[in-house]
């Protein structure tokens, strides 16, 4: 089995790989990072990893990277500091928005069908109407960052 995880430098994506190493022995792990992207999360796995240099804002990058087939798919990667998304909200939606759209385009243009799995977060519910929150809790997103995951959660819907 070969797996794409996007962001897999960061928090979630680097216990994701110590995850799937634990438990997957067999399975190739590609990860995607920006070319400035620091490795100290994942420094201790280098040699079991393939690393891709791309930008989920360059269509054209990733259609390289889809030159690999994938069975799975993870898109962690993100603008994900709410406080930032206030001060920078144009690079917060480029890359949440647009780099979804753009790794999902490549996808589709490359004639894979992977399993994809698109990170969300709370943020897409702002201030919840009530608690305990379910699946039919109305989407209220207070943030560029929040409105940015509610962005992605409907294109994954929409390309599915």
């Amino acid at each position: 089995m070969s797996i794409l995880i996007t962001g897999i430098t960061g928090f979630v994506g680097s216990y994701l790989v110590d995850y799937l190493l634990a438990n997957e022995p067999k399975v190739k792990i590609y990860g995607l990072k920006r070319w400035r992207s620091p490795l100290d999360n994942i420094s201790h796995c280098l040699d079991k990893i393939t690393l891709i240099d791309a930008d989920l804002r360059d269509l054209v990058s990733l259609s390289f990277v889809f030159k690999t087939k994938f069975d799975k798919v993870f898109h962690l990667a993100a603008k994900s500091y709410v406080p930032y998304s206030y001060t920078a909200p144009v690079e917060t939606l480029t890359t949440n928005v647009i780099g979804t759209v753009n790794l999902l385009e490549a996808i589709r243009l490359s004639g894979q069908k992977p399993l994809i799995h698109i990170c969300s977060s709370s943020e897409v519910y702002g201030q919840p109407e009530y608690t305990p929150m379910d699946e039919k809790h109305p989407l209220n997103p207070i943030s560029p960052y929040g409105v940015s995951k509610v962005a992605e959660d409907r294109l994954g819907f929409m390309y599915y």
